[in-house]
């Protein structure tokens, strides 16, 4: 039986509301109200391995700049939603209801033929991360949860609770990130379309240490903050899905690329004025309508030409419930700042994909894309002018 449709249907409903009524007209802020990014030298490049190309044929059908080229490194992904890198290097995949892979290449072609069930599933697994020590940490509907291989065999055999009880309805924990302070950071989107919550952890950025203690709103007023990225300079990034315009006021707003500070409200819900650029802390570059922004990461390695360090790269997922003029894909931000100001704009980089969901740069510097529509893992590699 194909359960793909019934699942995406599934999380379209956690991305992106669906209520009834007409769309409500576009907003005024558009990307062309946002600042441009000005000249600033490229951060020092993090020293990476010699990238070994897959030995597999490029993948059909996706489109990048001249000089990129995509490649399947593994398929049949049960409604992928996360990817991670564990500090020795490994690769892992989480999955809505099916639980959390490792990525096993046993003949050394690039390619991952062994998906190893590294611990069960949670009910709507959205996001995992590693901690420094590695330690693997679970994002699902209400809680965020530890699991750890003790005995040395490849799979987990001890889970903990570290984060329960979050409010959690149409959205709920996503992203998590540890930053430079040690801090873990999770995104927990609202639990509607625009409405006042009665739980203040709800379309936040929250922040905790480590064992879940000390939890607090670290920034508010995100509708839902899909995934997060702290740069090379220590600043904290996040994708920020707006309202759908389904459910009164009917406001409809754009998704957002947020940089987050400490105790900034940035807006939602808005209202009938339905327009970030009015309310809070003001988005630094607009992802357009509808685009259902979804994973973030920030590029400092050295294997993309110099141009690309320190700028961001964004998946796109898109939407069933209202018309985009913005294809589902992947975005490169490239950021600028020069004497404070900071710029950013926003350029396609990578399209034919189904429903790309997150996107992590690798050990190497190259790209590795989780598509949720195709249950496949992609790599891009930088393969010459």
């Amino acid at each position: 039986m194909n359960r793909l449709p019934l699942i995406v249907a599934a999380l379209a409903l956690l991305l992106v509301a669906c209520g009834g009524g007409e769309p409500a007209a576009e907003p005024t802020a558009t990307a062309a109200d946002m600042p441009t990014p000005v000249p600033t030298s490229a951060p020092a490049p993090t020293p990476t391995p010699t990238v070994a190309v897959p030995n597999t044929e490029p993948a059909s059908g996706i489109s990048l700049p001249p000089g990129f080229t995509a490649y399947v490194i593994a398929s049949d992904l049960s409604a992928p939603t996360s990817v991670a890198l564990s500090p020795d290097g490994a690769i892992y995949v989480s999955q809505l209801n099916d639980g959390v892979l490792r990525l096993d290449d046993s003949n050394g072609d690039g390619v991952f033929e062994n998906l190893v069930l590294f611990t069960p599933g949670f009910e709507e697994t959205n996001g995992i991360a590693f901690s420094p020590d590695g330690t693997l940490y679970i994002a699902s509907r209400g809680q965020v949860t530890t699991a750890a291989d003790t005995d040395g065999d490849g799979v987990a055999d001890v889970t903990s609770g570290v984060v329960a009880g979050l409010p959690n309805g149409q959205h709920q924990a996503n992203g998590m990130a540890f930053g430079p302070d040690g801090k873990l950071y999770i995104t927990n989107g609202s639990t509607c379309d625009e409405c006042i919550e009665g739980d203040e952890r709800s379309a936040t950025i929250l922040q905790a240490n480590p064992d879940g203690s000390e939890l607090r709103v670290f920034a508010s007023g995100l509708r839902n903050p899909y995934d997060l990225v702290f740069d090379a300079q220590g600043r904290l990034w996040a994708s920020d899905n707006g309202s759908d315009g389904g459910e009164f006021p009917f406001c409809a707003s754009i998704d957002e690329l947020n940089l987050i500070e400490d105790g900034n409200d940035y807006g939602w819900p808005y209202g009938t004025a339905c327009d970030p650029l009015t309310s809070g802390t003001p988005p630094v570059a607009s992802l357009g309508l509808h685009t259902g922004s979804t994973g973030i990461d920030a590029y400092d390695a050295g294997h993309f030409p110099a141009e690309y360090r320190g700028d961001l790269f964004l998946t796109l997922w898109g939407t069933f419930q209202f018309e985009s003029v913005t294809p589902q894909g992947l975005y490169r931000a490239h950021v600028g700042d020069s004497g404070g100001a900071l710029g950013v704009e926003i350029e396609e980089f990578g399209l034919g994909f189904a429903r790309p969901i997150d996107v992590v740069t690798d050990r190497d510097g190259t790209l590795l894309v989780l598509d949720f529509g195709t249950g496949r893992l992609y790599r891009i590699v930088y393969t010459g002018a």
